[in-house]
């Protein structure tokens, strides 16, 4: 038989995925011949990709399985629960697995008690062992398969999990041991030797390192306070018991705590008390529950193929600006600033990290140094919304001035360094908060928005030289104040997302309207993201979210299939950095860009305009 067998991807993403190497411990050569591994093995592989998030389709391209077999003297049903465990195992198995070497300390007896169901074995010669095979030695996750069906068992140390075959929903646990090994969490359950007799246990020490359990309960500095959907009234979400008690039930004392509900429950880590979880319940709990929204969040982070990494760039004066935005010209970018008092405007040459020696008055790069008025001039005072949009394979620029209803087209010079009028209308128009454009079946839209009333319309630009023609009102229903159009997969989303409470909704746009594809519940984020930002690196829909309220921001992906929001990274920023109004004005005033890199080959970078300190930061970014 194939001792090495990639049964998800190929050897040619080991290293750029995401790997887990499945090993056999306690086959017998005759079992491995008779396809039993095989059947093991599978059966963990159907597990792990019918789990959130592994399940979906825009991680499943990530994730390779590699089985690797090896016979060993005898078969795991010879290993039995020893008492004392001894030193080393004596079963004659390759990996000299074991059980009930882990102890456990009777906090009222003191007495060291063995965990019967915890597995031990020779993790270091699993991973050498791995490693060791051709094409093998990116791999980083590993999980042993131990061939007992007598015994309950699962653990995960020195970086290898482990896990026998005794429970019928074994391959839920080695879902479980992976959290441990790969993604770092924690047991979100207490620790219970008899469940009649065994004390209650308080944690007395440090808050853990491990994302998914915490010490603090301040909603401020808990570890995943941007994923909480209770308020601080209600945190902690169980009732507190002092002296220490088990079981700690929901809170009643105030609004229903929904099933699913992100807050602070008391008793994980192997204690009852002192310690709490994000949720009721979760695979780090209960093997057979899927994992809480914390733990999916980790899980995805580290994965690492959905992770932004920003890093090495500079801050440059950049002038007093209202919008700053990114376009293309041919494979280079370059930014459009411009003024909403003075109506004038700037087209920039944003290379090197915006660093150029040759610098116009106003503080940006000449496009052409020896020209320094090329690039610049003035398209009237006044509008709120300036969005960029492409017919006919030319750059054009769509204003909106919310105060009065006036809407113009500007059409960019073959160049893409000025701006002329194409048309304009009069005064009196719908009112709109937010104004998106979007490309549906080939043609050039755009969509206006009123956050108070809730409706949104729909208009066709059938020519950059004409009014644009009203396809029909929606209702999204009022309050939303970031309105954002996505690309992903040939179609057109729309993310959409209220300060107020919170919530998220994604739907996918055609040209006869829109239809749901995501509403999150209430403080599905957190409610003080004031810009939002498409930030499609790799090919990949990313969004960047900035809140001017705490002076933070991150990066999002967006599920191609418009299905939800993941969380990726936290992103870096200038202390004290200050955008723009969230209406319109600096809309966007950060996203990304493309800069030549060292060599000349061009990367992915994100821009942020600080409109309070006049400058413009850009930094790389990598996405793996």
């Amino acid at each position: 038989m194939n001792t090495v067998q990639f049964l998800v991807g190929g050897p040619s993403t080991v290293r750029s995925g995401w790997t887990v190497a499945v090993v056999s411990e306690g086959y017998t050569q005759a079992e491995l011949d008779a396809g039993v591994f095989d059947v093991d093995a599978v059966t963990f592989v159907i597990e792990l990709l019918s789990t959130v998030p592994f399940n979906h389709r825009d991680l499943r391209p990530l994730i390779n399985v590699v089985q690797v077999s090896e016979p060993s003297t005898n078969t795991g049903n010879k290993i039995k629960l020893l008492k004392p465990a001894p030193a080393d195992s004596t079963f004659g198995t390759r990996f000299r697995a074991l059980f009930g070497r882990d102890i456990y300390k009777n906090p009222v007896t003191g007495v060291e008690e063995q965990i019967e169901r915890s597995l031990w074995g020779d993790s270091a010669q699993v991973k050498k062992f791995v490693k060791d095979r051709p094409g093998l030695d990116g791999v980083n996750n590993f999980l042993v398969i131990v061939n007992n069906t007598e015994l309950d068992g699962g653990a995960a140390h020195d970086g290898v999990g482990w896990t026998s075959k005794r429970s019928p929903n074994w391959a839920q646990v080695a879902v479980h041991e992976l959290g441990h090994q790969a993604f770092g969490l924690e047991d979100e359950y207490q620790y219970e030797q008899d469940e009649l007799t065994d004390p209650p246990r308080r944690h007395g020490g440090t808050d853990p390192t491990a994302g998914n359990v915490t010490t603090r309960t301040d909603v401020r500095t808990m570890k995943w306070a941007a994923e909480l959907t209770l308020a601080q009234s209600q945190v902690p979400s169980t009732v507190v018991a002092n002296p220490c008690t088990r079981n700690h039930q929901v809170r009643q004392d105030g609004p229903p705590i929904p099933a699913g509900a992100v807050g602070a429950f008391e008793g994980a880590a192997r204690y009852d008390c002192g310690v709490y979880r994000p949720s009721l319940t979760c695979k780090m709990r209960r093997s057979r529950e899927p994992f809480c929204r914390v733990c999916e969040r980790i899980v995805r982070i580290d994965l690492g193929h959905l992770m932004v990494t920003q890093g090495g760039g500079s801050t440059a004066p950049a002038g007093e600006w209202t919008h700053v935005q990114n376009f293309m010209a041919g494979p280079r970018a370059r930014l459009l600033s411009y003024h909403m008092t003075t109506g004038a405007y700037a087209i920039s040459k944003p290379e090197r990290y915006y660093l150029e020696a040759a610098r116009r008055p106003d503080g940006t790069p000449a496009l052409e140094p020896a020209h320094p008025a090329v690039g610049t001039g003035t398209i009237g005072s006044g509008w709120t919304w300036l969005v960029p949009f492409e017919s006919n394979g030319s750059l054009n620029y769509l204003a909106y001035q919310s105060g009065s209803g006036r809407t113009a087209l500007f059409r960019t010079s073959a160049a893409r360094d000025a701006l002329a009028p194409a048309w304009e209308g009069p005064p009196g128009g719908p009112f709109h908060s937010h104004v998106v454009t979007v490309l549906l079946d080939g043609a050039p839209h755009f969509v206006g928005y009123d956050t108070f009333t809730g409706e949104a319309s729909l208009y066709r630009i059938d020519d950059p030289a004409a009014e644009p023609v009203f396809v029909r009102t929606m209702h999204w229903g009022a309050g939303h104040t970031a309105v954002v159009t996505v690309p992903a997969d040939g179609d057109a989303y729309v993310v959409t997302y209220r300060l107020q409470s919170g919530e998220v909704m994604i739907r996918r746009l055609t040209p006869a309207g829109f239809t749901m594809a995501f509403a999150s519940p209430s403080r599905f984020w957190q409610p003080n993201v004031t810009h939002l930002a498409l930030l499609d690196c790799g090919g990949r829909p990313y969004l960047v979210r900035y809140s001017d309220l705490v002076k933070a921001g991150s990066v999002v992906h967006m599920r191609t299939d418009g299905s939800g929001l993941d969380f990726v990274c936290d992103l870096t920023f200038p202390p004290g950095a200050s955008a723009l109004s969230v209406f319109g004005v600096g809309a966007p005033a950060l996203g990304r860009t493309r800069l030549p890199e060292p060599g000349d080959v061009l990367g992915d970078d994100f821009f942020f305009y600080d409109a309070e300190h006049r400058t413009l930061r850009v930094d790389p970014l990598t996405v793996r």
